[in-house]
């Protein structure tokens, strides 16, 4: 690794980049892709259209970008770089607490001009209690290409979307911890301007932005650092996690980007990731056919013939890795994802969906909060409340930026591994998952987890998975390894939640977030 983390010109071997441009010859099979990985979420907004397309285009891979001006002056310790930030209105996101703020802005990132903008949009909510002390959590959404603002919206800000708008929310993050919201790469939600096709590039413009977010609010600089995320999340998270440790690293040398701030990270949050491809593809037929009945007898029956081939070609595409092995493996391996459900939301097996258009199958199934959401952002009294410039319209899903992270063949890599030296420097990792969801499903989790390579690792292996409760009724299971009440490497499940952990269970999340930033017991 490069004295600035990650090299964005050349990743580590086990995350070894391929610049060849390359795209998917199967148009259906690249659509089917789409539809049977991501989130009921990005489902729906396949068909949105966004007439600010033109400045949401994506690029090939290309980090050349100073972070010092011509004149030698850092960009960071100058401030010399496209901000905003602004009190937002407190009746867009009203609070239990009266009066509790919450910011909106934006903030230019590497390449970042006026003739060709890359602009971040954030939403910062600040904590009910001790704000200026309290433990800053980043939250991004996952995709790839959809927006940030899902997550906070969900259960963990001041407020929670509904039919009508925004509540208070009684079981909001908030009250002990300040919440930043990142679209996350650029192009996603409200944000604007050049994007990139690859986890590695889009974790360094996120790096660029937390440290000129941080110029803003300096006194957030000394404060525990904590990121949460889920979904495609899961493929972000330890690539943005490493290179912001290994910048820490690098400025503990004296050799970090001039300017630079260590970013004080203490622990990563995940709930129902993509993380691990072989683990994910490995496991998926064991829940959809032995421990529930997603699949019939018969679809069960063609998927398993179809394994074997998957696992072949994903081995091939990790140990050669190129555009075409890569693309070439999610092809084959996709197959596995989209056989027929009979109607069962595989983001949560307890609901049904019947789609009311032969043509639009994925109409009816999504949760109605995340339709309620999306309404809320297009709205003109919310952009005008969020200084969203004007002709710049919320994009749920950039589907520009999902088809080009597909086109690259994002998600076979095993970024997951670079957990590993965060864990032996001491970086806590939590994985939280709900036990109805058939998209990311448990058991894959769990697998990849017990293969890492940690301080903790065999503790890991070996330990019990104890039921922890809420109010005296039990809510799930946790396993717990390494040092502290509530562990190094830690894996948790919600008996009652799918996909959306923080919508479905928004009491019991917030009793385990709690209990995991302060390092409690969880029983």
């Amino acid at each position: 690794m490069g004295a600035h983390g990650l090299d964005p010109e050349k990743a580590p071997a086990s995350v070894e980049r391929d610049d060849t441009a390359s795209r998917l010859t199967d148009a259906k099979r690249r659509t089917r892709f789409t539809l049977a990985l991501l989130t009921v979420f990005v489902l729906w907004v396949l068909t949105i259209s966004s007439p600010y397309t033109a400045l949401c285009a994506t690029r090939a891979p290309s980090s050349n970008i100073e972070h010092l001006q011509n004149d030698g002056m850092s960009v960071y310790s100058e401030h010399r770089f496209y901000h905003t930030f602004s009190r937002v209105p407190d009746h867009m996101c009203p609070s239990v607490v009266p009066g509790t703020p919450s910011y909106s802005g934006y903030i230019g990132v590497r390449g970042d001009s006026e003739d060709s903008p890359r602009r971040t949009f954030f939403w910062y909510f600040e904590a009910e209690e001790n704000a200026a002390d309290a433990p800053l959590i980043l939250s991004f959404g996952g995709g790839p290409g959809t927006t940030g603002m899902a997550n906070s919206m969900l259960g963990l800000a001041h407020c929670r979307i509904t039919e009508n708008g925004t509540v208070a929310n009684p079981n909001r993050w908030t009250q002990k911890y300040n919440l930043l919201a990142m679209e996350h790469p650029v192009g996603t939600g409200f944000s604007y301007g050049l994007s990139v096709n690859n986890s590695v590039d889009a974790a360094h413009d996120a790096y660029d932005f937390l440290q000129k977010f941080l110029v803003s609010v300096p006194h957030l600089i000394k404060n525990k650092f904590v990121i949460t995320t889920g979904s495609y999340g899961g493929t972000y998270a330890p690539v943005l996690s490493s290179v912001i440790h290994e910048n820490n690293k690098a400025i503990a040398r004296g050799e970090g980007i001039p300017g630079a701030a260590p970013i004080n990270l203490e622990s990563v949050m995940i709930s129902n990731p993509f993380s691990d491809p072989v683990r994910w593809f490995q496991w998926l037929l064991h829940y959809r056919c032995e421990l529930h009945s997603v699949y019939n007898e018969t679809t069960c029956a063609e998927m398993y013939a179809k394994l074997p081939g998957c696992l072949e070609e994903l081995d091939y595409a990790l140990q050669n890795s190129t555009v075409e092995t890569r693309t070439h493996a999610q092809d084959i391996c996709i197959e596995l994802a989209i056989g027929d459900r009979h109607g069962t939301m595989s983001e949560d097996i307890r609901k049904t969906c019947v789609p009311d258009d032969a043509d639009d199958p994925i109409d009816a199934c999504y949760p109605e909060p995340l339709r309620w959401m999306n309404d809320f952002f297009r709205k003109n009294e919310t952009k005008e409340a969020l200084n969203v410039p004007e002709g710049v319209e919320f994009q749920a899903l950039n589907i520009d930026i999902n088809r080009a992270f597909q086109e690259y063949g994002d998600r076979i890599h095993p970024y997951h591994k670079l957990y590993e030296p965060l864990l032996a420097d001491g970086v806590r990792l939590l994985h939280h998952v709900g036990m109805q969801d058939a998209n990311c499903a448990h058991p894959g989790t769990l697998s990849f987890l017990k293969l890492l390579k940690s301080p903790s690792s065999e503790q890991f292996r070996t330990a019990n998975d104890v039921p922890w409760f809420t109010d005296g009724k039990p809510s799930g299971t946790v396993r717990v390894s390494g040092p502290g009440g509530a562990g190094q490497l830690t894996y948790l499940t919600y008996n009652d939640a799918g996909h959306f952990v923080a919508w479905d269970q928004n009491r019991e999340t917030k009793y385990v977030v709690e209990h995991w930033i302060d390092n409690e017991p969880f029983v």
